[in-house]
């Protein structure tokens, strides 16, 4: 790492050693090894002991890091709330409640610790969820984590919003939101939103949000979660219980000791009622992941998201990633991504002032629909690498704006702008700075001006707006940035960017 490089990720962890977690629901012992490690404690118990914590560290307002994505908008099945009863709880009596909420409720939850965890098994229906909340996002309950169970646990309930809750692991080994019971309690149409998540890092076995069974419609928003073994693992780690159809946007994400996120390969599709079709799409877009000194390194290391392929053949063949508006900052041991399978990753900032950006290759299965365009990396290590793809699939970099030793590699790249870290200087206005301390990679001159052959962009959803999802110039320029800072530009900090109507 050069002295150009200002990290300022102070980011106060204290992380813990990277030991092997027992399993919560009896299973057998977790994965430690591979770099697909699984993260299997998906069980666990809905009681325990009372225990005497502190408070949760204030993590502040929400950081000001510019207006919402024009055309953003929920889900439309999310508009399911109302129609029942609205309640209230506090740490005394919320327990009681919880199995008498029917389809259209709403539980609002006081200001306090809640030491016995949020096992939720009662369902929603489709356009009547039941909501658990805060009764005031300001004064927030905070959610204690066990050696026993997983502290927000989900046993087969749908159509369920969580929103607005603290959750300190306070260093145990339960996670801070899981799914559990495999294929006989599968999961759908959950919104896992605004959850302040932290002490989940006793080691790179304890997750923030698992799912440990089928799992479709997922929305999970807006959390922040800081230091944890693991960010999200969302699917198991030999490829059963797949993450379908999700939705991953505008979540922070910093400091785990190993991935950031990853969302695991699948084999075979289980036939359940209701299982979305061939071709569904999985969208991972405006977040941030950030990684530090409290990586994990040699055979533990892990990129800050990992994306393992779909069913190789059936059901799920079809189904595609779409990867954008993302801020992928610093990884001192793996690169920043790395995927499979059918990919089109675009109009995302990469920045890693210690090692390599992306990297698409075969790790459970084959890279094979692949579309890498409109995104900005500043790297030391290799910038971009596609190899290994499935005979027969197009892999493709298109009108990317790469910089550092090793900018590119791949078999067919077409209008890319490629540079050395003296180019990135001279190209962008600030490449060598830190998130929130000066780091900006709007195009300072012509450099980016590209002539845009609008066939060669992939017709998927949002493909021409630029990571501040601005349209009117996207056709002009490579890179993540279509044109100068602007008024509706995003500052690149360590906090995700707010949403809203």
């Amino acid at each position: 790492m050069t002295g150009r490089w200002a990290l300022g990720l102070a980011l106060g962890l204290a992380l813990g050693a990277c030991d092997e977690a027992p399993p919560l629901d009896g299973g057998a012992p977790l994965d430690a090894g591979a770099r697909d490690a699984g993260h299997d404690g998906g069980g666990g118990f809905d009681g325990g002991p009372d225990f005497d914590a502190g408070a949760l560290p204030d993590a502040g307002p929400p950081g000001d890091a510019g207006a919402p994505p024009s055309g953003w908008a929920p889900q439309p099945w999310e508009d399911c709330e109302g129609g029942g009863r609205v309640l209230t709880a506090d740490p005394s009596d919320y327990r009681a409640v919880l199995d008498t909420l029917a389809p259209g409720d709403t539980l609002r939850l006081a200001p306090g610790d809640y030491t016995r965890g949020l096992p939720l098994r009662v369902s929603g229906e489709e356009g009547r969820c039941i909501v658990i909340e805060a009764s005031d996002p300001s004064a927030r309950p905070r959610f204690e984590g066990s050696d026993a169970f997983n502290v927000i646990a989900i046993h087969g309930a749908s159509w369920i919003k969580v929103r607005h809750l603290d959750v300190d692991g306070l260093g145990r080994a339960g996670f801070g939101v899981a799914s559990q019971g495999g294929d006989a309690m599968p999961t759908h149409h959950v919104v896992i939103e605004d959850l302040r998540m932290v002490g989940l890092g006793a080691n790179q076995q304890i997750v923030g949000i698992s799912t440990k069974s089928p799992a479709w419609d997922w929305v999970i928003r807006g959390n922040r979660i800081e230091g944890a073994g693991t960010g999200m693992y969302l699917g198991n780690s030999d490829g059963t219980f797949p993450f379908i159809r999700g939705v991953v946007e505008h979540n922070t994400v910093l400091g785990s000791i190993g991935y950031d996120a990853q969302i695991k390969h699948q084999v075979a599709r289980p036939a359940l009622p209701g299982m979305p079709p061939d071709g569904a799409v999985t969208i991972v877009r405006y977040n941030v992941f950030s990684k530090g000194d409290g990586s994990s390194s040699g055979g533990d290391a892990r990129p800050n998201l990992l994306l393992g392929h779909f069913p190789p053949a059936g059901a799920g063949a079809g189904d595609r990633y779409l990867v954008y508006g993302n801020l992928f900052y610093d990884n001192p041991t793996e690169n920043l991504l790395q995927a499979e399978g059918n990919l089109a990753i675009y109009a995302n900032v990469f920045v890693n002032p210690r090692g390599g950006a992306i990297n698409i290759q075969r790790h459970n299965g084959a890279p094979r629909l692949v579309d890498v365009f409109f995104n900005t990396i500043v790297a030391e290590g290799r910038g971009l690498s596609i190899t290994g793809g499935e005979a027969g699939f197009a892999q493709r970099s298109r009108y990317n704006a790469i910089f550092g030793p090793t900018p590119l590699r791949a078999d067919d790249a077409r209008g890319d702008v490629t540079g050395s870290m003296a180019d990135a200087a001279a190209a962008l206005a600030s490449p060598t700075g830190a998130p929130g301390a000066g780091l900006d990679v709007h195009p300072s001159g012509s450099a980016l001006e590209v002539a845009v052959d609008a066939a060669e962009v992939p017709d998927v959803l949002d493909a021409r707006r630029d990571f501040a999802a601005r349209d009117d110039a996207r056709l002009r320029w490579a890179g993540a940035l279509a044109g100068p800072a602007d008024a509706r530009s995003v500052p690149l900090a360590l906090a995700a960017r707010p949403y809203g109507g």
